[in-house]
Order: structure tokens, then C-alpha cells, then sequence
């Protein structure tokens, strides 16, 4: 399945959420993200994190979603 690239999208990005995570607990969500996402690289995931990637499904946005519920972020969407 190929990704499709394109501009920033503020309703599929979770910029806005990692910029609400405290310092200290960014490495770890930062890999729990990494997890949900499937990704390995740090492009990867800053094309998903600015909204770039179109097809982020469901499953993986309720479990982003869930994640920042855990460290006090309740509207992780956005850039």
C-alpha cells in the first residue's frame, strides 16, 4: 500500500498534541507513536505528524487519540 504525500492537513496532523506532551515523557511517546504508526524513520513520522500522509486509518487514530488521553492531552489534532 503506498502513501500518499501531500500538503500539511491540520485534521489528520497531531503536531499540535506532541507540542502539549511534557518534555520528559516526549521519547517515550515519540516511540509509542513510532509503534502505532509503523514507521522507522524520522521522515516518515513527520509526514504523519504535519498531516501529510492522506491515509491514516481509524484504528490508528483512535489509538494515537488514547495515547494522548494518557498524558493529559484530550484534542491531540491539529498543527
Amino acid at each position: 500500500m503506498t502513501k500518499n504525500i501531500t500538503k500539511p492537513n491540520p485534521e489528520k496532523a497531531f503536531k499540535k498534541g506532541l507540542s502539549e506532551i511534557k518534555m520528559k515523557d516526549l521519547p517515550e511517546v515519540r516511540e509509542a507513536l513510532y509503534k502505532i504508526l509503523r514507521v522507522t524513520t524520522a521522515q516518515s513520522f513527520r509526514n504523519y505528524a504535519s498531516g501529510k500522509v492522506q491515509n491514516l486509518d481509524v484504528e490508528k487514530a483512535r489509538q494515537i487519540e488514547a495515547l494522548f488521553a494518557g498524558y493529559g492531552v484530550t484534542n491531540p489534532w491539529g498543527l
